[in-house]
C-alpha cells in the first residue's frame, strides 16, 4: 500500500477554476509517480487566508500524513522567507515533509533572512 500525501494548493490572483482543476491534477500525477497516493487536496480560495492551511496541518496530525504536495514554493508564500517558515511548519509540527511539483532555487534553500552562523 502506497503511503498517503497531501495536496495544497493556494489560488494565486491569476488562477481560474481550470487551472486550479489542472493543478489538482498535477498533485495526484506527482503524488502516483512518486510512490505515493493523494489523500486530498486542500485548496486555499481567498489569497491572504490561512483557514485551508490549518486545516491541512490538523488533518495530517490526526491521520499521521507526513507528506505534502504544493505546485511550486509560491503556493506556499509568494515572499521565499514566508514560504520557508510555511515548510518548517511541516517539518516541526506535523514531523513530515514538502514535496514540490515543481522545484525552483528556493524550495530547499535556507530562509534569505536568516543569518548564517559562523561559529564551528
Amino acid at each position: 500500500m502506497k503511503p498517503p500525501i497531501y495536496g495544497y494548493v493556494r489560488v494565486l490572483p491569476d488562477l481560474d477554476d481550470q487551472a486550479v482543476s489542472y493543478l489538482h491534477d498535477e498533485l495526484a500525477h506527482f503524488a502516483f509517480a512518486a510512490g505515493f497516493t493523494l489523500a486530498g487536496a486542500f485548496v486555499e480560495r481567498r489569497w491572504l487566508r490561512l483557514a485551508a492551511w490549518d486545516a491541512l496541518v490538523d488533518h495530517c496530525n490526526q491521520h499521521e500524513v507526513r507528506n505534502v504536495v504544493v505546485p511550486t514554493s509560491e503556493h506556499l508564500h509568494t515572499l521565499p522567507a514566508l514560504s520557508f517558515v510555511m515548510q518548517s511548519v511541516i517539518k516541526e509540527v506535523i514531523g513530515g515533509r514538502v514535496w514540490f511539483v515543481h522545484p525552483g532555487t528556493a524550495e530547499e534553500l535556507s530562509c534569505p533572512s536568516r543569518p548564517r552562523s559562523t561559529a564551528p
